[in-house]
């Protein structure tokens, strides 16, 4: 983002129509809003409506915060907001001022650049979940629209950040606002895309991606801490799988030492917010030295839509198989987990995974025996092996889906 830039060129609250604050149906709304042109006092006016009291969003980058309803907090109140998401986005701690009851870190990628506030105006009543979801939406259509500004002055690195962030946010509730959004990139997503995400392997900027934008026709963007997303629509592919039609931006992306990874193709926008963090999801478990993804991608995909779907769904896959193990190597420091994972890894050779642990085959066979006691599950038998193998893989997707979370 650049920096230190007024909001001279924002409409004045006082010069907005009744429009502007008509209540949002959903959080995600504001978002979809943000990609359609709104601006900051828009996205202030529908979570300020949504949650029944004032709202601050403070992005010192930008200039002066964006106060709904305008005049709802006192100018030291005002001076105290601004410093304490200064304090934020330098990475200090600082007490939240008393003025507030909530507030909601706003980060494009990982950087955070700001924050979105609820008045603190009647201490008794907190704000609840419902309340802090729509700070949530808020907060991720504040990056929107601060990355939307950027791409109006030619910044097409912005542009894209935008869509992206919105997209990865949640699924998008306007469909046609990110269509739209994605033409004027020149990019068609109505018949749906596949979705790459790359990770840095070491630390330092990733680098220019105009180059990669134009030779491969997709849609790219650093979202922060060498993080990269993008989407490849599947109509600029002719006659090969769209999958595969991301294998040289993949080989060009590890080139730059990034590891990166593609979701499946999804065929309609509104399921490119999946799409997203499936990618994310393979990445993330491919940099995991538990995880062994080669021959295996599909399986894991597969377990992946389940957490989507349903995450109790794959937590009960996990507790079903494994959790027994896991609990039972946290209590005796033993490594029955590991010896599983092996021992699948060697397609149910002990010999081979006595080997690979540096471990006498008897061991490895009184460990795998141990694992049929304590999970009632026989890793030597087609049906428990299979079930053991679907648990391993629940229980590193979830780990996974935590970590990313965390990251954020």
């Amino acid at each position: 983002m650049q920096r230190a830039r007024p909001l001279e060129g924002s409409p004045r609250p006082d010069d907005r129509g009744a429009e502007a604050t008509v209540p949002r149906s959903t959080p995600l709304t504001i978002v979809s809003g943000a990609v359609a042109g709104d601006d900051l006092y828009s996205v202030a006016a529908s979570a300020s409506e949504a949650i029944g009291r004032p709202v601050v969003i403070a992005i010192p980058a930008l200039g002066e915060p964006v106060l709904w309803p305008p005049g709802s907090f006192g100018p030291g109140d005002v001076r105290l907001i601004v410093a304490d998401a200064r304090a934020a986005v330098s990475g200090e701690v600082a007490g939240r001022p008393r003025a507030i009851a909530a507030a909601v870190p706003v980060r494009i990628g990982r950087e955070l650049v700001g924050v979105v506030a609820a008045s603190n105006e009647d201490p008794a009543r907190q704000p609840s979940g419902e309340q802090r979801a729509w700070l949530e939406g808020a907060a991720a259509a504040a990056a929107v629209t601060a990355l939307m500004r950027e791409a109006r002055e030619g910044n097409l690195e912005g542009s894209c950040r935008a869509l992206l962030q919105a997209l990865e946010a949640g699924p998008p509730a306007d469909v046609e606002a990110i269509a739209s959004h994605a033409r004027r990139l020149g990019l068609e997503l109505s018949t749906g895309a596949v979705a790459i995400c790359a990770q840095a392997q070491a630390s330092g900027a990733v680098g220019p991606l105009d180059d990669l934008r134009a030779r491969h026709g997709a849609l790219l963007a650093e979202l922060g801490s060498g993080r990269v997303l993008g989407l490849l629509p599947i109509s600029a592919v002719s006659g090969v799988a769209a999958d595969e039609a991301l294998k040289p931006l993949v080989a060009e992306l590890a080139a730059r030492e990034l590891q990166a990874a593609c979701s499946a193709p999804r065929r309609d926008v509104g399921s490119l917010h999946e799409a997203l963090r499936e990618a994310e999801l393979l990445v993330e478990l491919a940099s995991s030295p538990e995880t062994s993804l080669p021959g295996q991608e599909e399986t894991y995909r597969l377990l992946i839509g389940v957490l989507l779907r349903d995450h109790h769904e794959l937590e009960q896959l996990r507790d079903r198989t494994i959790s027994a193990l896991i609990a039972y190597d946290a209590r005796h420091d033993t490594e029955l987990v590991a010896t599983l994972q092996r021992f699948l890894l060697h397609h149910g050779s002990t010999t081979d995974t006595a080997e690979a642990m540096g471990l006498h085959r008897h061991t490895v066979g009184y460990r795998l025996s141990r694992v049929h006691e304590v999970s009632g599950l026989s890793p030597y038998e087609t049906d428990g092996r299979e079930r053991l193998s679907l648990g391993l893989k629940a229980a590193q997707i979830l780990a996974a889906d935590k970590r990313r979370t965390q990251h954020e």
